[in-house]
């Protein structure tokens, strides 16, 4: 379990420079792993847990600008048509911020790693309990 634990810090760290992978699916790879370990090695699987939280909440922007770009896409041209329709029409158009829900993407990968470290936590806690 002690290899485990260092090959999940090890993608943990790899996904951190890695661009778009490295932002959803290495981090989860990773916490899987550490899930695994922490009975054997909590330290281990909490430094790679901690690692993917700060990849993923402050070092990835790209899963906001991704989240942004899916959620916005269909909203801002059928707002964009609307101006158009407005302006043919003589109309003074009305400008409203599309209701997006950018950031759903972030928050989900996000609890998905602070669930696993919850996890993590209670998997430890039972085990010096035991």
């Amino acid at each position: 379990m002690k290899a485990l634990g260092i090959v999940a810090i090890v993608v943990s760290a790899l996904s951190i420079v890695i661009p778009v992978f490295g932002a959803s699916y290495l981090p989860i790879i990773a916490g899987i792993m550490a899930l695994i370990a922490v009975r054997q090695e909590p330290t281990l699987a909490f430094v790679a847990l901690g690692i993917n939280i700060v990849n993923v909440a402050f070092l990835s922007p790209i899963l906001l600008v991704a989240s942004a770009v899916a959620g916005c896409g269909e909203e801002i041209v059928s707002s964009g048509m609307d101006i158009y329709n407005s302006f043919e029409s003589g109309t003074m158009p009305s400008f409203e911020e599309p209701d997006c829900g950018a950031g759903s993407m972030y928050w989900t990968y996000l609890s998905i790693h602070l669930v696993a470290a919850a996890v993590a936590g209670v998997l430890s806690y039972m085990s010096k309990k035991a």
